[in-house]
């Protein structure tokens, strides 16, 4: 009887088992770029083209219907830095996101620490809470629309009810009134949004600690200061890097409850930038405003996560 040889011995077979190998290795080596390679490719298809496309026509005179016309290089961005209106819209974005997401995480952080126990035996609270949130911003603008209505809208009712004011108040026809009555509405649907993130960060605290304080009896208050609030601090910050970043695109309620008004009042810079490109089709103008403000959005977000860097090394030091 004739024996071969097995090609896995042959010096064939171990040139094909060499190449086998060397195909695995380089898989292996190369499987973390191969498995984030469609992601890598959604996101240049949906952000990094859109965002070189806004760049280059922000560089041009272009209108809604003639995009990429007449090369001004730079002009709209001097032209922006000039705008008064622009300007004003900017103040306000950022009095209305710091002031939302400031109330917002106290609330949230508060509502996280007073029902902390109440919540870990079931979820029924947290399932009401997320309500709002889940409400879409149309519909949460058109109700606080018909809440804030002069004739028939409850503020107004139970107000002159309870005989706290003698005539109906236009609350979102004020020039003083319109931002805060959109920021009360702003609240009350992202509240649950910080409150199930900071509850998140309170139920994942370790107990050694706790357990620890609760031998050497310490008091709630120390308790909180020493042991929760250190603890809790960079999920806190976090959350509000992450609801201003949020907060500072606003555009649903402002466009349903004011259209920017009474003037110019509650004009922020997403309604503005969406008149300019949509209502008076200038796409070039408002493609270096948005540019301009992507750029700010970046600064304040280095700023803050500095800031949040230094803050947790004081308390670490502490």
């Amino acid at each position: 009887m004739k024996i071969t040889a097995s090609p896995w011995f042959s010096p064939r077979g171990r040139h094909l088992l060499s190449k086998e190998d060397e195909l695995k290795a380089f898989l292996e080596k190369r499987s973390p770029f191969l498995m984030a390679l469609p992601t890598l490719i959604i996101l240049i298809f949906f952000s990094l083209i859109p965002l070189f496309y806004v760049i280059g026509l922000s560089l041009t005179n272009s209108t809604l219907a003639r995009p990429f016309q007449d090369f001004i290089w730079f002009e709209n961005y001097k032209r922006a830095l000039t705008d008064e209106v622009f300007g004003s819209s900017i103040v306000n974005t950022l009095i209305f996101a710091f002031g939302v997401t400031t109330i917002e995480v106290l609330l949230g952080f508060i509502l996280a620490l007073v029902l902390r126990g109440e919540l870990r035996a079931g979820g029924f609270l947290r399932t009401l809470a997320l309500l709002p949130l889940f409400t879409p911003p149309v519909a949460v603008a058109m109700v606080w629309r018909l809440i804030y209505d002069p004739l028939s809208g409850l503020f107004n009712h139970y107000l002159l009810r309870w005989g706290l004011i003698d005539r109906a108040i236009a609350f979102l026809g004020k020039a003083t009134l319109a931002m805060p009555a959109i920021m009360l509405a702003d609240i009350w649907q992202w509240t649950p949004f910080t409150f199930l993130l900071c509850l998140a960060a309170l139920q994942s605290l370790p107990t050694e600690p706790y357990e620890a304080a609760a031998v050497d009896g310490a008091s709630r208050w120390q308790v909180f200061r020493r042991i929760t609030l250190p603890l809790v601090t960079p999920s806190v910050l976090v959350t509000f890097l992450f609801r201003f970043l949020i907060a500072f695109k606003v555009f649903d309620l402002i466009f349903i409850l004011t259209y920017g008004g009474p003037g110019s009042a509650t004009q922020v810079v997403s309604f503005y930038i969406y008149k300019i490109g949509f209502s008076m089709f200038k796409s070039g103008y408002a493609a270096a405003l948005s540019i301009l403000v992507l750029l700010l959005v970046s600064v304040i977000a280095t700023l803050l996560t500095t800031g949040r860097d230094l803050l947790l090394k004081k308390i670490q030091s502490d």
